[in-house]
């Protein structure tokens, strides 16, 4: 209960202290007005403070439509301010702030008009406001010798990288990062932030990029994507850069990293490289110290995970090894051409201790298991893009891609199915899977602008396949045991082949009219087929008194034809964007065994869509929509065969079911206020769906499980989220508040009973933190998520289960050569199913030391998981079970390390 009451009450102090701060808006620590030399007021003007020492970045506001600015969180000091803007001549100011407000008054900003031989001088400014662009001076941020571009976007206001990697700029997504304007590894984030030095980047843009259609015909359409571009330093450029480094320590830990560069006007050329086995997925040791994800051996496809609970882990023991190269040519101004080839090669193994309390009406009973599993994969990928635009008619854009996976998993478990009044069943079970997966995709896209404006047409093509071979060969033991005098033993040796082919092919067409006044009129029509082959040849042998065999042997088809014609009408102004359509879909199904008389489908739908959207200045954003989906039966859902590889879990295909429809509305709000730095975003999405396909449990004596489908009734999900951040006024501190909500109620038929399932997850996390990180870098916060499961077939069945877990950081620099990183977090696990209780305590740290001014060679320390914590935890509530799985990590180890950077000398001149 203290635990409880903490929490919340840590976080009712942020929320107070949120709303004190929102009241307080009021005169700034430094104030002033910013003119033009014929005394109009200017707006969106960066002013930027800086730090006296090393001209790193303080704090930054704009000017609003008077050209008024203040800036209010200012500690005591000596500061230079930077007031900037495009097409202007930069104003710098010494300012010595010693408590008491400082007014400015007005301040002059000259055009920018002198030249020299045809080049204009500009001054470098910290923090530069286009139209479309905010470019942020990477020198105004300090970084480590060694950090990656992650640590430099960490430390950009505005900017936030969440625990699963996405990055948000000023409350939006990003959607693709590139350097210098070229994308790099596919503008993969997960990729380029974690494989590029932040010391090698001048600039960091953040574009609001216009789609690809309203940049050819210069209609805004309102679809427009947030792209992160880092453009490099005139040092880096045709001059080759990159680091290498590597590290050994106890029981045998190593790592080493590889990556070199090479860019110049036209080309850009990169290779990345990696080897581990302290079960770090990325290119960077910093990852562990931010609980990157590692591989979990052991879950079960076939059932659904519920919601989001499933979190990112450090189960096992993982090798891997990296290689990854990148070349792009431009080879005209707009057209381009980038590929890439990516390697990954991967080795899990560890063990698992799993327990399962299953229920069907009054047939309940406990599962337990010991797993011990080694999972190998190795993984090709290959990339290209090439973009034409070049031409100001027309544009084209080709994508293609190919993959090939390689996957060979060894499992041993020891499972046992029991009841209180001792009736059990052991299920001992060694299975071999090997996979080799191949798939592809290519996607092409024109776009023409015809003669009249706002007149246009496109079109698309897209093919994709996926070819799968599997070979499965399990050991069963059961061993049936009613008392301790009646027993019974059954072997079962299955072998199975099984080959999955799916190609599907789509097309689109748009064409868009020109009513005037802002009005357009669109006729837009898609076309898709999509085939899906399964083969399987499965030779079941049970041994018993007398041995029986059975094969399985089939082909299996599954084909769609997908056709969708819309009419719709837009409305695009400079702040409001509105787009309603109704659409034609007509889905016609064939599926059945090869050379058997197949089942036949031919449904027609209609389906309403519309969109809002207002946008009234820059960093705000509202939209509201309204979409009907139809999601048809997957193959594994209607099929005709009996999958019975799993003697306890059997699946069954339901050929009758018909279409879902779903009904989503979706709104969402975008707020960034530049002069305050209040950062505000804000989504909720309701489905209600119609002959929702919901599952079939029958759980019979001897704890066999059977699942079928079936349309039953609706489903409800309401999807929320919430992230706030601001800065508290005279603390020099940062708070932010992120809360994610999860409600989905639906049927499921648990033994021929209907049995509503509900479940509400909730989360919220509050993070503190430092603005100024030149010299330190804090954060300190908390993260409360619980999962509330009910069931309206027993009320005694539901389950309640909360993760905690509070953190802290610091980095900082111990004199110019030394600096210091440790992270502290703390895990609760509360469970009322299993009555567990988890408290998982990590610690990390690391000590680096550069040996020149340039640190260029830097050694490092590193301590991982110093209290020896080595345990991870997994849960989730299914139909008709809940589950909880504790494996074994890696636990406690050190490492010395080497970084040694490649071609760091300045450049003369």
């Amino acid at each position: 209960m203290v635990k409880f009451q903490l929490k919340y009450g840590f976080i009712l102090i942020l929320f107070i202290l949120s709303l004190t701060s929102m009241q307080s808006q009021s005169s700034g620590a430094i104030s002033g007005r910013v003119l033009s030399a014929e005394k109009e007021a200017l707006e969106a003007v960066a002013v930027v403070l800086l730090g006296v020492k090393d001209s790193t970045y303080v704090d930054y506001t704009i000017t609003d439509a008077n050209g008024d600015f203040n800036i209010s969180e200012v500690p005591k000091g000596n500061y230079i301010l930077n007031i900037s803007s495009l097409g202007y001549l930069s104003v710098y100011k010494d300012l010595s702030y010693t408590g008491e407000a400082i007014a400015l008054g007005d301040l002059i900003l000259r055009e920018d008009t002198y030249e020299l031989e045809g080049v204009t001088l500009t001054a470098v400014v910290p923090v530069q406001i286009k139209q479309d662009t905010i470019a942020f001076n990477a020198n105004s941020f300090k970084v480590d010798s060694d950090d990656n571009l992650e640590e430099l976007l960490n430390k950009i206001p505005g900017m936030e990288i969440d625990s699963d990697g996405k990055v948000n700029a000023q409350g939006s997504e990003v959607t693709k990062i590139m350097i210098d304007g070229k994308e790099f590894f596919g503008g993969d984030p997960s990729i380029v932030l974690k494989n590029l030095s932040a010391d090698a980047i001048a600039n960091v843009e953040i574009i609001d990029q216009k789609s690809d259609e309203s940049e050819l015909t210069g209609v805004a359409d309102g679809n427009k994507e947030v792209v992160i571009n880092f453009t490099l330093k005139e040092s880096r450029k045709n001059n080759g850069f990159g680091k290498i480094s590597a590290g050994g320590g106890l029981d045998n830990r190593y790592f080493g990293n590889l990556n070199y560069n090479k860019f110049t006007s036209k080309t850009q050329f990169s290779v990345i490289g990696k080897i581990n086995n302290i079960n770090i997925t990325g290119s960077n040791i910093q990852d562990f110290l931010k609980n990157a994800d590692g591989v979990d051996g052991d879950g079960d496809d076939e059932e659904e995970q519920n919601s989001a609970q499933r979190t990112k882990s450090l189960s096992g023991y993982l090798n891997t090894a990296v290689a990854g190269v990148n070349v792009g040519h431009e080879f005209k101004e707009k057209e381009s051409l980038n590929g890439d080839y990516f390697y990954n090669y991967s080795k899990n193994d560890g063990s698992s201790l799993s327990k399962r309390i299953t229920f069907s009406n009054a047939n309940n009973f406990d599962y337990e298991a010991e797993n011990e599993y080694i999972n190998t994969k190795n993984n090709h990928n290959l990339n290209l893009d090439y973009k034409n635009k070049s031409n100001p008619n027309n544009s084209l854009i080709v994508k293609g891609q190919l993959i090939s996976d390689e996957v060979n998993s060894y499992s041993n478990r020891k499972g046992r199915y029991f009841k209180e009044e001792g009736l059990s069943t052991k299920n001992d079970n060694l299975s071999t899977v090997d996979r080799d997966r191949k798939r592809g995709n290519m996607a092409l896209n024109f776009y023409q602008k015809l003669r009249k404006k706002g007149r246009s047409l496109a079109t698309g093509l897209k093919t994709t396949f996926n070819r799968s071979t599997m070979k499965n060969d399990q050991y069963t033991l059961i061993t049936r045991q009613v008392n301790t005098q009646n027993e019974s033993v059954k072997e079962l040796n299955t072998l199975r082949d099984q080959k999955l082919n799916t190609s599907a092919i789509n097309f689109n067409f748009k064409y868009t009219e020109p009513l005037g006044g802002n009005h357009y009129l669109k006729l837009e029509s898609y076309m898709g087929n999509k085939i899906d082959r399964e083969n399987v040849y499965q030779n079941k042998t049970t041994i018993t008194s007398s041995n029986k065999e059975e094969i399985l042997q089939y082909d299996y088809d599954h084909n769609e034809n997908n056709y969708q014609t819309r009419l719709a009408h837009s409305y695009n102004v400079g702040t409001i964007n509105t787009y309603a359509a109704m659409e034609l879909q007509d889905i016609v199904r064939s599926f059945g065994v090869v050379n058997e008389a197949s089942m036949t489908t031919d449904r027609l739908f209609v389906n309403p869509i519309a969109t809002v959207q207002y946008i009234p200045k820059r960093g705000r954003k509202y939209r509201l929509s309204y979409k009907r989906n139809v999601r048809t039966p997957r193959p594994t859902e209607s099929s005709t065969v009996v999958n019975d590889l799993n003697p306890f879990s059997i699946r069954k295909g339901n050929p009758d079911l018909v279409a879902e429809k779903i009904d989503a509305l979706t709104v969402s709000a975008i707020v960034h206020d530049f002069r305050s730095s209040l950062s505000f975003n804000t989504r909720l999405q309701y489905q209600y769906t119609k002959d929702a396909i919901i599952k079939s449990v029958d759980v019979d004596e001897d704890y066999v499980r059977t699942l079928s489908y079936q349309n039953n009734g609706i489903k409800r999900r309401l999807n929320t989220s919430l992230g706030f951040s601001q800065k508290l006024k005279g603390l020099g501190l940062r708070y932010s508040i992120r809360n994610r909500n999860f409600f989905n109620t639906n049927n499921a038929i648990i033994n021929f009973q209907l049995n509503e399932v509900t479940s509400r997850d909730f989360l919220v996390s509050a993070t503190l933190e430092n603005n100024n990180k030149s010299m330190v870098d804090l954060k300190a916060g908390a993260t409360y998520s619980v999962n509330n499961t009910s069931f309206s077939i027993e009320h005694d069945l539901d389950r309640k289960y909360t993760k905690q877990q509070y953190f802290s950081m610091l980095d900082c620099d111990l004199g110019e050569k030394v600096n210091f990183n440790t992270q502290f977090d703390y895990f609760i696990y509360t469970d009322n199913a299993f009555a567990s209780n988890e408290n998982i305590p990590l610690w990390n740290a690391t000590v680096s030391y550069a040996f020149t001014k340039q640190k260029n060679h830097v050694l490092k320390l590193l301590f991982i998981d110093l209290l020896d914590k080595n345990i991870d935890i997994y849960r989730r509530s299914t139909t008709n079970y809940f589950e909880e799985t504790t494996s074994e990590s890696l636990g406690r180890y050190f490492i010395v390390s080497y970084m040694h950077k490649l071609n760091n000398r300045p450049r003369k001149g």
